[in-house]
C-alpha cells in the first residue's frame, strides 16, 4: 500500500504536511508527483517523500501538448490517471491512495483497508445528507456542477476493473481535462460521476471522518475527546480537506454567504490553527515564490482555443 500526491513547486509545503501526517500515523511510503519542472531554488533531496516523480516519467503520449494548453489546475489533475498507472507498473503495491496536497491525515490509512474487501475503486461523496435549502453557500447545485464525488481522494486496487478504468480515464485526460461548466467539463471530477455505473466494483465511503471539509459541515460536527478529533461525537476524523483556507482564520470559507463560522464549531478553529502551524513549519514563502514551469507554460491564448478544439472534435464524432 502506498500513497501519493500531485502539485507544482509552489504547493510543496502543503504536500509536505500531507506526507508528514501520513508518516506519523501509517508505515507506508508517500510519493510526490511534481506537476512542474524541477527548480534550482529547491533542494528536493531534503523533502520528506519516498520518491519524487517528474511528469516525463509518466509515459504520457501528448505531454508537451498538455503543458502548453492546460493551466496549473488542469495539468495537475490531468496527470493523476497516468500517475496511478505508473505506480501500479513501477512498484510492488497493489493498493494506491491519492490525496490532494491540501489534506491532512489524522488516523492510520489502514482504517480504510476494509473498504477494499469488495471493491477496486474507493470514492468519497462531497455530501452524505441533504443541505439546507436556504440560498447560502454551498448548495447542492455546486456538486451538480462540479461533481458528486470529491477527487481530492481516490483509492484504487490493482486488477482488471482498475485497468479498464485507467484506460478510459487516461483517454479523457489527454485533451479533455478542462474547466468549462457550461459544456459539462470540470477537470476529472465530473467524469467520475459515471464511474460507479460504468465500472461497478466501487465503494462509496460514507464514513463522516473521510474527506471532511467546508462543503459538508452541515452534517459533521467536530469535537475533541482525549486528544482525538471526533466527528459527530462518534467516529474518528480520518482526514480533513483544507480547501481554500483563510490564513487569517476569520472565515472557514471566504465565499460570500457561506453558511457557517468558527463560532458554531470551536474545535474546528483549533484544527485549522494546527494546520496553519504545521504548514508554516515547512516554510511556505520558500516554495510559493517559485513560478510554474518557470513561466514557460501554458502558452497564452492558443488559437483556436482549447475548448473550441474540444467542441469541434465532439461535434465531428457525433456526425
Amino acid at each position: 500500500m502506498i500513497a501519493f500526491t500531485i502539485c507544482a513547486n509552489n504547493y510543496i509545503y502543503k504536500a509536505q504536511v500531507l506526507a508528514d501526517s501520513i508518516q506519523r500515523t501509517s508505515a507506508i511510503p508517500v510519493y510526490l508527483v511534481l506537476a512542474d519542472e524541477r527548480s534550482s531554488l529547491i533542494n528536493y533531496s531534503l523533502l520528506n517523500f519516498a520518491g519524487i516523480i517528474n511528469p516525463e516519467d509518466l509515459a504520457i503520449p501528448n505531454l508537451q501538448w498538455m503543458k502548453e494548453n492546460y493551466d496549473v489546475v488542469e495539468f495537475s489533475t490531468a496527470i493523476k490517471s497516468f500517475a496511478f498507472k505508473y505506480f501500479f507498473e513501477k512498484t510492488s503495491s497493489d493498493r494506491v491512495f491519492f490525496f490532494d496536497p491540501d489534506i491532512k491525515v489524522y488516523q492510520p490509512l489502514q482504517e480504510l483497508a476494509a473498504f477494499w474487501d469488495n471493491a477496486s475503486i474507493l470514492l468519497t461523496p462531497h455530501i452524505l445528507t441533504p443541505l439546507p435549502f436556504d440560498n447560502k453557500f454551498p448548495g447542492e447545485n455546486l456538486f451538480l456542477n462540479h461533481g458528486i464525488y470529491n477527487l481530492g481522494f481516490l483509492g484504487l486496487k490493482k486488477g482488471k476493473v482498475t485497468d479498464n478504468l485507467l484506460k478510459w480515464w487516461n483517454e479523457r485526460m489527454a485533451e479533455h481535462c478542462v474547466i468549462s461548466l457550461a459544456y459539462g467539463f470540470f477537470v476529472d471530477q465530473l467524469w467520475f460521476n459515471l464511474v460507479p455505473s460504468l465500472f461497478g466494483d466501487t465503494a462509496v465511503i460514507k464514513h463522516p471522518g473521510c474527506n471532511m471539509a467546508y462543503w459538508n459541515l452541515h452534517e459533521r460536527q467536530l469535537t475533541i475527546s482525549d486528544g482525538t478529533y471526533l466527528v459527530n461525537n462518534q467516529q474518528p476524523l480520518i482526514f480533513y480537506h483544507f480547501s481554500g483556507v483563510d490564513a487569517s482564520l476569520t472565515h472557514i470559507c471566504t465565499t460570500p454567504h457561506y453558511r457557517y463560522s468558527f463560532n458554531e464549531q470551536p474545535a474546528l478553529k483549533m484544527l485549522y490553527q494546527d494546520y496553519l502551524d504545521h504548514s508554516n513549519y515547512f516554510n511556505p514563502p520558500k516554495f510559493s515564490k517559485v513560478s510554474y514551469f518557470n513561466g514557460q507554460y501554458p502558452i497564452v491564448a492558443p488559437s483556436p482555443s482549447l475548448l473550441q478544439r474540444i467542441i469541434k472534435k465532439i461535434k465531428m464524432r457525433a456526425k
